[in-house]
């Protein structure tokens, strides 16, 4: 029988991947974690038929993977820095396909990387199977949809969430920690984090404040519009004139491996959970901007960040689960396109293209 992994099952994205899998997929889940009775209860909390499998960690759960070779393996666990790259090697090893949330930047080009071996391997390796990477690339590939390569492309992110999971917070640390980036003439730059702060537009909605971040956003965009510039926007991110002024010294303080390390220890011991934003709406925004003067914009919106991230990743794992993905290392859209994002539950906004 074909069987979907889940690991990091007991944590918040963990959680509502397996909700969303449990009587809906033809596979069996198998609900994976640290603490039986924490594992238990969830499983017992779900309903529905499960199977839990204990782990102590990442490295016994590489062994787990070799030996039991599941069909599907979904990596809730972060950082994600830490974790994608073992991971997802291991699934290599095993033929197992492989689905995370990750949106750092770092993670995202590794398992992008793996190309190749992935080809070569017959298996299918998925990163940013979420509200992080999808929402953006989505709108990216359907404003570029039969267009030539864009000269210039620029994507927000503007979830809104209920709470922040641990996994969501770490990654949030790892993006500080890294600094600025941007696209600029194909090459990816360094920059000074809080530099590149913008305003975007929502439709007959007061615009956001968003900074630009290194999240996997950037390289996806990047790779669905072939554009040479390219900046990727969040409002994850604080971004007051206050708070961009010291995010400077912050992103160089959390860059040193020892206050790094530590506050990561602290996010993962404590389950820190910052204050919800308000709403339930989420948006997604992007921009592309041809060499021929046109341009288009595009919007996604759709509910609670979190909800739509378990859609996004259950309904990635059930298609590998049942054959319909392609041997190679991918995002979500540039597997299953921007149609992944509708059945997922949300909405795309198409601005016509528009001479400048």
């Amino acid at each position: 029988m074909q069987t979907i992994w889940i690991l990091g099952a007991t944590g918040k994205g963990g959680r509502a991947i397996a909700s969303e899998l449990i009587g809906a997929a033809g596979a069996e889940v198998v609900l994976v974690g640290r603490d039986h009775d924490r594992l238990a209860a969830a499983a017992a909390s779900l309903g529905g038929q499960s199977r839990i499998v204990v782990s102590a960690g990442p490295s016994e759960l590489t062994k787990l993977i070799a030996a039991e070779k599941p069909t599907v393996v979904v990596n809730t666990i972060g950082p994600f820095g830490e974790t994608t790259a073992p991971l997802a090697r291991a699934c290599l090893a095993a033929g197992s396909h492989y689905v995370d949330l990750a949106n750092e930047l770092p993670p995202v080009q590794e398992l992008l990387g793996m190309d190749a071996g992935a080809k070569r391997a017959g298996v299918t390796l998925v990163t940013g199977a979420g509200f992080g990477v999808l929402a953006t690339e989505a709108l990216v590939l359907e404003l570029a949809d039969g267009r030539p390569a864009a000269a210039r492309a620029t994507v927000a992110a503007m979830p809104t969430v209920d709470g922040l999971g641990s996994a969501v917070l770490a990654s949030v640390v790892d993006a500080l920690a890294n600094g600025g980036r941007r696209y600029r003439d194909g090459q990816l730059q360094r920059t000074r984090l809080g530099a590149d702060h913008a305003w975007i537009p929502l439709p007959d909605l007061p615009a956001i404040q968003a900074l630009a971040v290194p999240t996997g956003e950037l390289e996806a965009a990047r790779r669905a519009s072939g554009a040479g510039d390219v900046l990727a926007f969040s409002s994850e991110v604080p971004s007051g004139r206050a708070v961009r002024a010291v995010l400077p010294a912050v992103s160089a303080l959390l860059s040193a491996r020892p206050v790094h390390a530590a506050v990561q220890r602290l996010i993962s011991r404590t389950k820190m959970t910052p204050p919800a934003k308000s709403g339930d709406v989420s948006w997604a925004y992007a921009r592309l901007e041809w060499r021929d003067g046109t341009w288009g914009e595009a919007w996604l919106r759709t509910g609670e960040g979190y909800g739509f991230t378990a859609r996004v990743a259950a309904l990635t794992a059930m298609r590998l689960s049942e054959g319909q993905g392609r041997p190679g290392a991918l995002t979500p859209g540039a597997l299953f396109g921007a149609d992944l994002a509708r059945d997922a539950g949300a909405q795309i906004i198409v601005a016509g293209s528009v001479a400048s």
